[in-house]
């Protein structure tokens, strides 16, 4: 029996340049830059898509990420919830053993609950819903987690595409 996931949804991979990381995860995989993430203003993070596959790399500066040794803090698998009602029944099925999730919490990309594993590691279960849009959105966000606004325009800058 599982637990309402149906798939994983992304991976955060540690960098220490964002924008070299981004150009190459771009053009060696074909990517594209979908969102980009800022805490108290500083950029952190960036998402690319797999249009393709319909899957997320998260880039994300390894600077900002506390433990970087033993990836405390991090969410390096996000599974994928199959409605906003599995999101917030696995929130529910967290709580009744007693693991205080985070969530359920809805966000520009839909709906998630966070938990920490022994070591730290947080595993996030995401709802995405259909219309959702895929084209690019910068989210803001306070220290605390709290979404605190969006931007249209990309603050990374990367080189334009070789060839292009």
């Amino acid at each position: 029996m599982g637990v309402g996931v149906s798939g994983i949804a992304a991976v955060t991979i540690l960098v220490s340049d964002l924008a070299r990381s981004t150009r190459w995860y771009r053009d060696v995989l074909g990517l594209t830059v979908i969102r980009e993430f800022a805490v108290d203003g500083a950029l952190w993070g960036v998402v690319l898509l797999d249009t393709d596959a319909n899957f997320v790399f998260v880039l994300q500066d390894k600077g900002t990420a506390p433990g970087v040794q033993d990836l405390r803090g991090t969410r390096p698998v996000v599974l994928a919830a199959p409605s906003h009602a599995s999101v917030e029944n696995t929130a529910e099925r967290l709580r009744d053993m007693a693991l205080s999730p985070r969530g359920p919490v809805t966000d520009p990309d839909g709906t998630f609950v966070d938990v920490t594993d022994p070591d730290g590691i947080i595993l996030r279960f995401r709802h995405v819903p259909d219309d959702v849009s895929l084209g690019f959105q910068g989210v803001s966000y306070s220290a605390d987690g709290s979404v605190v606004g969006t931007y249209d325009s990309p603050r990374l800058q990367t080189p334009p595409r070789d060839g292009s």
